[in-house]
């Protein structure tokens, strides 16, 4: 067994740690929201912070992160063509590795402010609050299982073959019969 292959992880354990990092950072953009409102407390606040996490442009930013990514890919591709070098390949490869960072840090930032969102509606009763509420909680879940399966799905394409254990042929093998 080679050294490089007792870091790599089995594909339960990636996914695993794919989620808790994205949770994380919901977690973090939640509290953001939290404190930014005054644990709540100013519906203006809230709005003002959601506007700047989720706005027409947000997606179109998101798109053109990606294209940027691309370009500086084939900017170190043209370099290492051009001067032979051994290590671009692995540089492409890191930097292939932020387009599920950058997914992870838009739908975190877009989920936690609209879990926020949807606490402040619950905290916050008018007469269709509770139905308003719980509708916005659940669509807010299913944003954010959305982006966390783009997401891991992107890592696990570009970290496949350096970071999950291969699934070895350990499957039982018929024996021969006895004639």
């Amino acid at each position: 067994m080679e050294k490089v292959d007792l870091y790599k992880q089995s594909i339960g354990k990636f996914i695993f740690t794919e989620f808790i990092v994205f949770l994380s950072q919901v977690a973090v953009f939640f509290s953001v929201a939290v404190f930014t409102s005054n644990f709540l407390s100013s519906e203006e606040k809230l709005v003002r912070f959601s506007e700047q996490k989720i706005n027409d442009g947000t997606l179109g930013e998101l798109g053109l992160n990606f294209v940027a990514i691309l370009l500086v890919i084939g900017f170190f591709s043209a370099i290492g063509r051009v001067f032979d070098n051994k290590y671009v390949e692995s540089y492409i490869n890191e930097i292939l590795c932020e387009m599920p960072k950058t997914i992870y840090v838009f739908g975190s930032s877009a989920t936690g402010v609209m879990a926020a969102i949807s606490l402040f509606i619950h905290l916050n009763p008018n007469s269709n609050s509770s139905a308003q509420a719980q509708g916005f909680a659940v669509m807010t879940l299913f944003f954010a299982i959305m982006m966390f399966i783009y997401g891991c799905a992107f890592s696990y394409a570009f970290k496949r073959k350096s970071h999950i254990k291969s699934l070895s042929n350990n499957s039982i093998q018929p024996t021969a019969g006895v004639g």
